[in-house]
């Protein structure tokens, strides 16, 4: 038996089947062996299906493989449950746990074999509540990773300020290890998208002190979504990001400024997007036209502010005049900047 703490990793597997095995042969290999690895399998509802015992059915094949390994590896255990989305899966794997630390490993992503011990030996090195690598970015032809920094210790500001600037780690729970005591009482909200985004707040305050060491341990999959997924996305960061900003100026005042520019970008991506993809098209439906009407007055609200705001760049203010003045030159400057980002893929 292992002389090290338990360590619970949970997996979130819902239609990976095709990336699932890279994924749990990832977390059987890791260098740190006192492991309790849950895999919670999200099936669908049948409810045509009277027979208790068969109403829920696997959306692929990712339960059978989870099955051939967890018959493998005794650290491995199964949670079946109803496909209810990502928040209300990962609730289940934390009220699983039964670790002192928990980490994720998502079902389509894979882990270096060290990663976890090197989080872990931050994590106690630096006496430090969540322990943060770096990330691999894996393309359908290209790796991306991220670029190397000297390892920080940081409070919870910092981590705040570090987000909303974009210049290290960010909302996602996958590339952390923490302290499973952050989580008392701490859930993922089940009835919203980007639910890492309601809780990383909340934990990185109450871990106290965060180890951030950018070496890439971590391998991302970044995989293509629809367009209009894309769109949505937009939508619902703003809706995120907004709860996280009020949250991180309440921890530190002194962030109000940051998070001004960072919530201003993220209305303006809104009002970019309606002008490309909505205005005026068939599928320019009155919520999309009450979204778009909130975010101009979000715009026009923050206007006094703006001036004396250091972290609103010029662009961002030429932005937002052309969204109030010029909306016309908005949408073809943002149509022609989104004709160049796909010409310059073709030639990747």
């Amino acid at each position: 038996m292992s002389d090290k703490p338990k360590i619970t990793v949970i997996s979130i597997i819902y239609k990976v089947e095709r990336f699932l095995p890279k994924a749990i042969e990832s977390m059987l290999s890791q260098t740190y062996s006192n492991l309790e690895i849950l895999l919670v399998v999200g099936v669908k509802q049948d409810a045509a299906v009277n027979d208790a015992a068969v109403q829920t059915r696997p959306t692929s094949g990712d339960l059978e493989i989870c099955r051939k390994y967890a018959e493998k590896d005794p650290r491995i255990r199964i949670i079946e449950t109803p496909a209810k989305g990502t928040g209300d899966a990962r609730n289940k794997g934390l009220d699983a746990a039964t670790g002192e630390y928990i980490g994720f490993v998502d079902g389509d992503d894979w882990a270096e074999p060290d990663m976890i011990e090197h989080l872990y030996t931050n994590l106690i090195g630096h006496d430090a509540g969540i322990s943060v690598c770096g990330k691999y970015s894996e393309y359908d032809d290209r790796s991306e990773a991220d670029p190397m920094a000297p390892v920080r210790d940081m409070e919870p500001k910092d981590a705040f300020d570090m987000i909303l600037r974009g210049t290290g780690f960010f909302f996602h729970c996958w590339d952390k290890l923490f302290k499973a005591s952050i989580f008392d009482g701490l859930r993922f909200p089940d009835d919203r998208y980007l639910e890492d985004r309601y809780v990383i707040d909340k934990a990185l305050n109450r871990a106290g002190r965060i180890v951030y060491d950018p070496v890439p341990l971590y391998h991302y999959r970044v995989r293509g979504d629809s367009l209009s997924r894309v769109r949505d996305m937009a939508e619902y960061n703003t809706d995120a990001d907004s709860e996280f900003c009020k949250y991180a100026c309440g921890v530190d005042p002194s962030l109000k400024d940051i998070a001004g520019a960072f919530l201003l970008y993220d209305h303006l991506t809104c009002i970019q997007n309606y002008l490309l993809y909505f205005k005026g098209q068939a599928q320019d439906t009155e919520r999309m036209r009450k979204r778009y009407r909130e975010h101009m007055d979000y715009i026009r609200s923050v206007g006094e502010s703006i001036g004396s705001n250091p972290e609103v760049s010029r662009s961002l203010k030429l932005k937002r005049l052309m969204a109030l003045y010029a909306p016309c030159v908005l949408k073809y400057i943002t149509k022609r900047h989104v004709r160049q980002i796909e010409n310059d893929k073709k030639f990747q």
